[in-house]
Parts: C-alpha cells; structure tokens; sequence
C-alpha cells in the first residue's frame, strides 16, 4: 500500500470534510440570515451593529466565508448615526494667496513700520518711569515726523492703486515690539525650566536705545526698499524718507551716550572697517561709557542696584551716532531688561522687513 503524504489527503477523509460541510449548511445559512437582517433592515446605530454580528451564539453558527463578508459590509456601512458612508472626491486644501511683492507691497509695508513706531512713541511720552519729560518735546516731534511719513506713504499706495495700510506692522509688532514692551515694563513670566524675571532695572536705558534701534531698523528698511521699487519716483521718496530716519537715529546716539569722542563713533569698528567686508553690527565695549550716557540721557544716578550674589549680566552694546559703516543692512542688535537667574538680558536681532514681514495686497488691516 502505498504511504498518504503529509501534503495530500485521501479519498475518505475528503468525503468526510465534503459531509461535514453540508451537515452545517444550513445552520450557516439561518445564522447569515439574522445577521443581515440586523445589518440592513434594524435601524440600531453601528455599534448595535457590530454586537448583531458578533453575538455569542451567531459567531459560533456563520461560516468563515459569511463573517469576512458581513464584516466587510459592516465597515463600509454605518459609520457614526445618521451618516452614511461614501465614496467621493477629497476637499482640496484651501491655499495661501499669491504673495507677489508689488510697489503697493513695499509701499503698505513703509506705512506699517511708520504706525508701529508710532505706538511705541505714544506708549512713552509723558510716562516719567520710561522717558525723562525732558525728552518728551524730541520724542513728539520724532512721532510727528513719523505720522507725516505714514501719511505720506497712505497716499503713494492709493495713487498707485492700492488700499493703504493705516496699522502697525503686525509681524514686527507681535516678535518685536510686545515682546520688548513687555520685558521692560513687566519682565518675563516663570516657566517650567526657569524663573520669573523683574522688570527692567533701568526702564529708560532700555526705552531709548529701543527707539534708537527702531529709527535704524527704519532707515535701513526705505534704503533696502529702493532696489526693489521698480519705479524711480518711488526710490527717491524712499531714500528722502530714509535720511531723515538716520538723523533721528544719530540725535538718539548722542543723547543715550553723550561722551566726546566715544559717542561720535566706535573708533575699534572705524579702523577694521572695509569696504569690501561683510556688514557688521556694533560690538559692546565696556559699560563705563554706556553708563554715563544712561544717567546723562535719564538724569538720574546709577540704574536699580543688583544683588552682590547676582550672576553678571548680558553686556548691552555701546550705541555711536556714527555706526562702523554707513549703509549697513545688516540685522541691529538689542539687548533689554534686566538680566535672568543667569544674567541673560533678551536680546533681539532688528532685521528689515523681508517675505514674513511684507504687508501684502491681500491682507486686511485689523486696527
């Protein structure tokens, strides 16, 4: 007799498979039955469902072939009451506007810097704690300057056909300007990696060399516009603009560090200066002369005295009328507020408006 391999199966054993199988038949067919029934016709939610086809006594009496289909109608059914599933095209996702960089783009940008400087005047002026009053009558007529050269740029936008901005800038106003605001008036909150931080221990140091760097980040801001403005009326609006700006940023050097000649010029950036070398941002020196322009511009004595045991804080740069090159775009340094538990002061980057920072045709004003 010849051996059954283990991979085949004899006629009696087949026969015997075939009998099993149609003695279970119609079981099979009453139990699929009741499962449909529950799946088409009951109008239980899914999960009413899915316990239909799944009950202890059905699983045991539907057949292998009839419980891959239910489940498959099962999943292509019902999903949640009241919603059917089906079959259809994906939403497509809602895209960005075309951000093209226009004259009008540039011009409603000027407008907005213009306003967000504006703001920062207004939070200042008559405010003791920030500003000496003797300095109240320069920063109205620095504002004013500023509303005449928002107003001025309103109108260039409208002449050129677009909407003018009338707000402030509102990435350079949400990175920039709150966050300073704030540092100096309330410090920085505690976290869950690092201490609270007290206000400044010298508010009016702060608010001017913040003023300073705004009128330099404004300047530098028309000179950068004037590659980009395609017309030339329009390059020479922004260069008259500019000039202006830069002269209010070197009266702001002299009143913050008033020394001959340290305030005029830093004489180590004058001399390693080139011409053909990378742009440069001014670097801190020591904090004698820093302080004397501080109690010259606040006339008070020396800033809130810190703590013996405190860490050494972050050095705040010198500020020159002069800076180590004419025409720099390079990013202004600002460093603010009183040092943190390790003596860190926030320091900010100033950089001209760039893609993030554009005001752009299709954006609405929010003030």
């Amino acid at each position: 007799m010849k051996p059954v391999s283990r991979h085949e199966i004899s006629d009696d054993q087949l026969r015997r498979e075939l009998r099993s199988l149609g003695a279970t038949a119609g079981h099979d067919e009453q139990a699929a039955r009741r499962v449909y029934s529950h799946l088409f016709e009951s109008p239980s939610s899914s999960t009413d469902g899915r316990r239909a086809l799944f009950g202890r006594r059905d699983i045991l009496r539907v057949g292998g072939l009839s419980v891959a289909t239910a489940a498959v109608i099962s999943a292509c059914g019902e999903h949640v009451r009241g919603e059917l599933g089906r079959v259809g095209d994906v939403p497509t996702t809602v895209t960005l506007p075309t951000a093209v960089v226009t004259n009008v783009t540039l011009l409603r940008t000027a407008s907005s810097l213009e306003h967000s400087v504006i703001n920062v005047y207004s939070q200042v002026i008559g405010n003791s704690d920030l500003l000496d009053p003797k300095l109240d009558d320069i920063a109205k007529r620095f504002m004013d300057d500023h509303a005449g050269h928002a107003a001025f740029f309103e109108q260039l936008t409208t002449d050129a056909g677009g909407t003018a901005w009338t707000c402030g800038n509102p990435k350079i106003d949400d990175t920039i300007i709150n966050p300073i605001i704030k540092r100096i008036t309330k410090g920085a909150d505690a976290t869950p990696t690092s201490k609270a931080v007290d206000p400044s221990d010298d508010p009016r140091r702060d608010i001017l060399n913040f003023a300073h760097g705004l009128e330099s980040l404004a300047g530098a801001t028309y000179q950068a516009f004037v590659a980009m403005f395609s017309e030339p009326k329009l390059r020479a609006d922004a260069m008259k603009v500019g000039a202006r700006e830069a002269r209010h940023a070197a009266l702001l050097a002299l009143t913050i560090n008033p020394v001959r000649p340290e305030g005029l010029v830093n004489f180590v950036d004058a001399v390693n200066a080139e011409p053909a070398s990378p742009p440069t941002t001014v670097e801190a020196t020591t904090s004698t002369q820093q302080n004397l322009g501080n109690q010259a511009a606040s006339g008070t004595g020396s800033p809130t005295p810190i703590p013996s045991d405190a860490p050494p804080q972050t050095e705040i740069p010198t500020i020159t009328a002069i800076p180590s090159q004419f025409g720099s775009l390079a990013a202004i340094q600002l460093v603010v507020g009183r040092g943190d538990e390790n003596g860190t002061r926030l320091k900010l980057n100033l950089e001209t408006p760039s893609l993030n920072s554009f005001v752009f045709e299709y954006m609405k004003p929010t003030c």
